[in-house]
């Protein structure tokens, strides 16, 4: 998918996130989902990694949040290690709605998967679809926050 549908995605988990957790939701707590919701899309940048990788794995997800709570020294590290977990895998769950799937289980597994039901059938560039997705997220995400 687009962008800019991972990172209303990425908004909308950091909105639920701190609703259950009691926090207040903040620039950094925004910031912070926006960059692990696109994480995962480092690999177009990276000569010679395959887009859709290891990057868009449950491995690479728990690696980010190991990564976190590694560098992390705050009481919050623990939150932000689980945000960031938990948006690579919205990420993820999100680009397995597309035909191409994600190898969800690499580098165990290179089969793809796809979301059930309606998995494979959108494609990442159907404007209709990432517009659709974008605004139930924004909107979902000020209700929640509110």
């Amino acid at each position: 998918m687009k962008r800019l549908t991972h990172v209303a995605c990425g908004i909308l988990l950091a909105s639920i996130m701190t609703r259950l957790t009691l926090q207040d939701i903040s620039i950094s707590i925004l910031c912070w989902a926006v960059i692990w919701s696109v994480i995962s899309d480092v690999d177009v940048h990276i000569p010679m990694m395959k887009h859709r990788g290891i990057t868009h794995t449950l491995l690479f997800a728990l690696f980010s949040g190991a990564v976190v709570i590694a560098f992390g020294k705050t009481p919050s590290t623990e939150f932000y290690a689980a945000l960031a977990v938990f948006c690579v895998i919205l990420h993820i769950l999100v680009d397995a709605l597309t035909p191409s799937g994600v190898a969800l289980w690499a580098p165990f597994s290179t089969k793809k998967v796809r979301f059930p039901i309606i998995g494979g059938k959108i494609r990442y560039d159907d404007w209709a679809a990432n517009i659709s997705i974008q605004i139930i997220a924004v909107i979902a995400a000020i209700i929640i926050s509110s």
